[in-house]
């Protein structure tokens, strides 16, 4: 029988390089059916701005008609100066995929993360570096984060200069 620390220990993950913030961000991503929610500095492009990446989220808007893809970022001037995937993503599936920028900071200006549905999250503890956590039982952290975010969700706008990018 496993004793609570050995579950815990299988549902949440340390992270400390790229590579493993990318295995669980497809991980994750993948593992989702209806919400996926990314607030971010710049929308890392190491990992948000790759191939498999956007097609990992393009294949989740398309699972369900219900699915929705909200995403918040700071400083959108890399996004429209690289025509970033998943910019061109929200251009091309714009009632599943939402962009808008930040106007109101979160209580941690520092984070970044992805959740997923009500249970699956991806932090970061300073989104300009690869280093936090995977938990796939985060019920209780996405319930405040989540509230963080919508809080953020309702007071972020459009980047109109998003909608002009060449696809």
């Amino acid at each position: 029988m496993h004793s609570s620390d050995d579950l815990n220990q299988q549902h949440l993950q340390r992270l400390e390089s790229l590579q493993e913030f990318i295995d669980h961000t497809h991980k994750i991503i993948g593992l989702g059916r209806r919400k996926l929610s990314i607030l971010s500095h710049q929308l890392d492009p190491y990992i948000y701005h790759r191939e498999d990446t956007s097609r990992l989220v393009s294949r989740f808007c398309r699972q369900s008609r219900d699915a929705q893809v909200r995403i918040l970022v700071r400083d959108t001037s890399d996004l429209v100066d690289r025509g970033h995937l998943l910019a061109k993503l929200h251009q091309r599936l714009p009632s599943k995929v939402q962009l808008r920028k930040l106007t109101i900071e979160p209580t941690n200006v520092q984070m970044g993360f992805l959740i997923v549905d009500t249970q699956y999250l991806l932090y970061k503890n300073d989104d300009l570096q690869h280093s936090g956590f995977a938990n796939y039982r985060a019920f209780a952290e996405i319930k405040n984060l989540m509230e963080d975010f919508d809080r953020a969700w309702e007071h972020g706008e459009p980047d109109p200069n998003l909608r002009i990018l060449n696809i």
